[in-house]
């Protein structure tokens, strides 16, 4: 799809007295969301990727596996509109939250607009053992979510919120939160931050702090290890030949513990038995990327791969050697290969 030629667009507008168009976003283009699962099979008024960030909290070979060391894997994911520009209504946002041999109670996601001066928590959908899909619960009578899980479970969940909620226009920040409270007292989250190109008419403030992709495990005493994605807007058509996407696996630069192992990978599958590494493209102690929360270049060559939609892996690990175990984020996007 098309992206903004800035200058002459905001040329353009500016003598026809229209707001002008928001840098690094794009036009839209409907239709179905690139890699979505079969159960989101909108066709959206832009184009969308199916992004999954996930949190894991899941001890290294030489760390005991037991029940406060291992808590198995958080998943939130969603068809985003990343970069896109929103100029109507409402910004609605289907989430996936799956839980992987997770043994805690999740409890609720929350919706966040992030922008320049400004971060509001617009909606929270809560987890619950009896709701619908694709609706938005509230609390059980204690004030929680009730969602427990064996093996592997999903829930959907559906956010909705006008553009107006954002008190500028330009390119603003999206995070999603999911938190489930785990046995041992402790608590996973998993977040990710995007961003959106907003024209809902109000003054133009352009989000700026670390305003990439960003996925993101937290584990109490932990606290965050993220993976992150540089190259901006993600592909919206097809990628060939050498594709070189920038990316950042690296500690959270709040005092979060360092980055121990990055790993990356082409459609791995983690929840298969047993699980399948994909084809590995990095798996090495330390960060990917120049700490504190650098970014490299990747390298991937496309004519290996047969032609359709891929995702590629990201994983950062931060060793936590006083509870014993690993905390670990993920950010996975879909990449379409046309040679």
């Amino acid at each position: 799809m098309r992206r903004f030629l800035v200058l002459m667009s905001a040329v353009a507008l500016a003598c026809l007295g229209m707001p002008a168009l928001v840098p690094g976003t794009a036009q839209a283009a409907p239709g179905p969301c690139i890699g979505a699962p079969a159960a989101d099979g909108t066709s959206y008024a832009e184009t969308r990727q199916f992004v999954d960030t996930q949190a894991w909290w899941v001890p290294e070979a030489d760390q005991a596996n037991n029940t406060t060391t291992n808590s198995g894997h958080l998943h939130l994911g969603a068809c985003i509109p990343e970069r896109e520009t929103i100029s109507s209504g409402n910004l609605t946002v289907k989430v996936r939250v799956v839980l992987h041999d997770n043994p805690g109670k999740a409890n609720y996601v929350s919706m966040v607009f992030k922008t320049s001066d400004n971060e509001t928590t617009v909606q929270k959908c809560y987890l619950r053992a009896t709701a619908a899909n694709f609706s938005c619960p509230g609390p059980a009578s204690n004030g929680k979510g009730d969602f427990v899980c064996s093996g592997t479970c999903e829930r959907w969940l559906t956010f909705s919120q006008p553009i107006s909620s954002f008190n500028h226009s330009g390119l603003q920040e999206v995070r999603f939160r999911a938190f489930v409270p785990e046995p041992d007292s402790k608590q996973m989250v998993a977040s990710f931050n995007w961003q959106v190109g907003i024209q809902n008419g109000k003054s133009p403030s352009n989000v700026s702090r670390y305003a990439f992709l960003r996925g993101k495990g937290w584990y109490t005493h932990a606290e965050y290890c993220e993976a992150s994605v540089r190259s901006l807007p993600l592909p919206d058509g097809p990628v060939s030949g050498i594709w070189t996407p920038v990316v950042g696996l690296t500690t959270h630069p709040d005092g979060s513990l360092p980055a121990t192992r990055s790993f990356i990978a082409i459609d791995p599958d983690f929840h298969a038995s047993p699980a399948r590494p994909g084809t590995v493209l990095r798996d090495a102690a330390g960060p990917y990327g120049p700490e504190p929360f650098g970014a490299a270049p990747l390298s991937i060559d496309t004519r290996t791969l047969a032609n359709g939609v891929h995702k590629l892996h990201l994983r950062t690990s931060c060793r936590d050697n006083t509870l014993g175990s690993t905390n670990s984020g993920v950010t996975v996007i879909p990449f379409t290969v046309a040679n």
